[in-house]
């Protein structure tokens, strides 16, 4: 078989002439064959190779069972088990191939495999540019690439910078999630994928990921997504201008108008940055932040400087920490102070450092303040320390309440029902005739301890616990100073507006 093999390369040198001498490297070499004849086709003279066939072009070896070669055009037809060795690390199999000597453009028909080292890609069609060392496929291709296996209906691979660009029906499946695009770049060198136009991830435990333009590291799980962005996670949704998140440290960023809503609650808290630890439970959210929680058609409003949520998975409880220029406003409910703790497992509110609530028409004051929720309406509120409670009647005098401390019960209303002053209570209230319109006196008791109790927020009743000092005085003997007890501040032009909660004072 040598022999033959020898012998047929002989007369194939014969027959081509001196030309075959007078190759160079870019010419086509055939090394072996097991037979060789000349063909015409086409007004071609075509050599015919069959069996063991090789062919070499510089440092590109090509294997096929039978070939067509035009020496004149520098090209080759391949049949059968054709294989495309280029270098050290590329190589490309199919049915059926064509190349070009002279441009070293090759073209791949029928079960077309191209491996690269640890990289797989399996398509139908390929066309193979060797001087740009690049590969483009049509008609569809999957490529497997460690853990990683995309697939799309178009795609390019640069096989020196190991870079595949995808177009149209893009799929990337990892057993931690899944990617779908319409246009996606990967890099089996780094292991990033890079997509532009619309995106979605989902993850293996449900959660979800929208964007149009970022990378992800399929390898840190880390992902960078430079446009609008939406996460969707089992308990909370965050969507950001631009987001940054860290699957194996669970940790995100968000940047420029950021939402983060939780589902459980109806709560959504939006600001100009978030920050989210997984593993801590941590949400923090400043900058212009503001959160509504939004129950039974009614949404309470609240603003701070920051905004942090911290959730106890163990205990199961979810707290909202608001600190610094804080404001709050609610259909039945408006305040502020300088910082506030919601427990949301028990719908109770803390406020902390000067704060100041507003209910329907009285204004309460204390050390600090809190109120618990039912239903999402007012149902207690305590005011702990320096407490008073102050209400503008008719006549635009101010109705006093006073103490160590009080309790407030309201009404299914929200309207105060009853308060109980515990300890050097306090009151000052007029009396009023005519339908409220005249002025019968003034009633001014001090004792231990008070109950009073209201009828659509008018004192209907008060009474003293203990053994009270009280007076009535007339109209015309009340003086200026009387009309005020000791630490009386009207703050009513504080009282927030959903504006003022909604649309942040930059200067504060």
């Amino acid at each position: 078989m040598r022999i033959l093999r020898v012998i047929a390369i002989i007369i194939f040198t014969f027959i081509g002439g001196y030309q075959v001498f007078a190759q160079t490297e870019d010419k086509v070499h055939l090394d072996q064959a097991d037979s060789l004849i000349m063909v015409k086709l086409n007004g071609k003279e075509l050599r015919k190779v069959v069996g063991n066939v090789v062919f070499r072009q510089k440092g590109t070896v090509l294997y096929c069972d039978s070939a067509y070669q035009d020496v004149v055009a520098n090209a080759l037809e391949t049949f059968g088990h054709v294989r495309i060795v280029q270098g050290d690390s590329v190589t490309i199999t199919g049915n059926k191939g064509y190349y070009d000597g002279n441009t070293k453009q090759a073209k791949m028909r029928g079960n077309v495999v191209l491996v690269d080292k640890t990289m797989t890609l399996y398509t139908e069609q390929l066309d193979y540019d060797m001087n740009a060392s690049l590969a483009y496929y049509f008609g569809g291709g999957r490529i497997i690439d460690g853990d990683n296996i995309l697939t799309s209906q178009k795609g390019y691979y640069d096989t020196r910078t190991k870079l595949f660009s995808f177009k149209e029906v893009v799929k990337l499946v990892n057993p931690q999630y899944t990617l779908d695009s319409d246009t996606l770049q990967y890099s089996s060198t780094s292991k990033i994928a890079y997509f532009k136009g619309p995106t979605d991830i989902t993850g293996k435990t449900g959660n979800k990921l929208f964007t149009t333009d970022g990378q992800y590291n399929t390898i840190s799980q880390s992902s960078n997504f430079t446009a609008r962005t939406t996460i969707d996670y089992d308990k909370y949704t965050l969507t950001g201008d631009s987001v940054y998140y860290d699957k194996q440290n669970e940790y995100g960023l968000a940047r420029r108008n950021v939402v983060l809503f939780a589902k459980e609650d109806s709560t959504i808290v939006e600001g100009d940055i978030a920050r989210y630890n997984g593993t801590t439970g941590i949400s923090k959210v400043y900058g212009n932040a503001v959160m509504k929680n939004i129950v039974s058609g009614d949404t309470l409003y609240l603003t701070a400087d920051t905004l942090v949520s911290v959730d106890d998975t163990v205990n199961r409880t979810r707290r909202l920490f608001a600190y610094h220029h804080v404001k709050i406003f609610k259909s039945d409910l408006q305040g502020k102070c300088d910082s506030l703790l919601y427990n949301f497992t028990d719908s109770t509110i803390y406020f902390f450092r000067d704060p100041v609530l507003w209910s329907t028409g009285n204004q309460m004051l204390a050390d600090s303040i809190h109120i618990q929720m039912a239903n999402n309406k007012l149902d207690k509120m305590f005011l702990k320390t320096n407490a008073f409670v102050i209400s503008e009647d008719t006549l635009l005098n101010y109705n006093q309440l006073k103490g160590r401390s009080m309790t407030a019960y309201f009404n299914k209303d929200s309207k105060m029902d009853r308060v109980f002053v515990d300890g050097n209570a306090e009151s000052l209230y007029f009396a009023l005739g005519e339908g409220d319109t005249l002025l019968m006196g003034m009633n001014k008791m001090e004792c231990a301890k008070m109950l009073i109790r209201f009828t659509e927020n008018k004192v209907s009743t008060i009474r003293a616990i203990t053994a009270p000092d009280a007076v009535f005085i007339p109209p015309h003997e009340i003086e200026e100073p009387a009309r005020r007890l000791k630490g009386f501040a009207w703050r009513k032009e504080e009282r927030p507006v959903r504006a003022d909660v909604l649309v942040r004072n930059k200067e504060e």
